[in-house]
């Protein structure tokens, strides 16, 4: 069993969050709320749906053909936030031997996260 976050969506084929062909996952919540921001429906952390972080990784497993040149990313809102659950996803996505990133506004401590 994994740990448990809120996901508000996932894109299997990304192309533009990190290089080659990526599976971006976007996290639910961020307290920023930047005026100019490319995804304000990530803002609030109460949306989105709850999931376990085993989920996301086995189905991220099940496009590591298409991805094994690209990677994962870990989006959001501000993925620090969960930083329990992105770890987590993050790990087992190296333990695979998949490229990580992680896509964040770096405004939460480390030591929160």
């Amino acid at each position: 069993m994994g740990i448990k976050g809120r996901i508000h969506s996932v894109e299997t084929f990304g192309t533009v969050d990190g290089p080659g062909v990526r599976y971006v996952v976007f996290l639910q919540g961020c307290a920023l709320r930047c005026k100019y921001c490319h995804n304000p429906d990530t803002w609030n952390s109460a949306c989105g749906s709850e999931t376990d972080s085993e989920e996301v990784v086995r189905d991220m497993l099940s496009y590591k053909s298409f991805i094994r040149s690209g990677g994962i990313t870990v989006s959001g809102g501000e993925p620090l936030l969960q930083g329990e659950f992105t770890k987590d996803i993050i790990e087992r996505a190296k333990q695979a031997g998949l490229h990580t990133a992680l896509d964040t506004a770096g405004s939460v401590s480390l030591d929160r996260s």
